[in-house]
């Protein structure tokens, strides 16, 4: 080390001084070498867990509770949609048995006149 061996563990350190205009990166570089880089690194995760997680955990559950309004919305459209699509075919299901039928009347009354009526 550049200013010779390091103190024993337990003695007193000087305090740090912020000197104006000296930059945070002083601070922090300062604050790395006195307690070491795990240290800081918890002390910034401990900060933004406080200060940070907090609103974003707010912003994702409000999300979350948009998406689901915007899914039962869809959801209730969707079922809808497919009950007058069902309403329509059964509709259209039950013309086309009736014109078959009529057409197949028409053909057997045909057959029948065209032979005679005899079977």
């Amino acid at each position: 080390m550049p200013n010779g061996p390091a103190p024993p563990l337990g003695t007193p350190q000087a305090p740090v001084t912020v000197v104006p205009g000296a930059g945070w990166l002083q601070l922090a570089m300062q604050a790395v070498t006195t307690v070491g880089v795990p240290t800081v690194f918890a002390g910034v995760l401990l900060w933004f867990v406080l200060t940070r997680l907090g609103d974003t955990l707010a912003a994702i559950k409000q999300n979350e509770e948009d998406r689901v309004r915007i899914m039962a919305a869809m959801q209730d459209t969707i079922i809808a949609a497919l009950d007058r699509q069902t309403d329509r075919f059964e509709k259209v299901m039950r013309e086309n048995i009736d014109a078959n039928r009529a057409i197949a009347d028409r053909m057997e009354r045909r057959g029948r006149a065209a032979g005679g009526g005899s079977d």
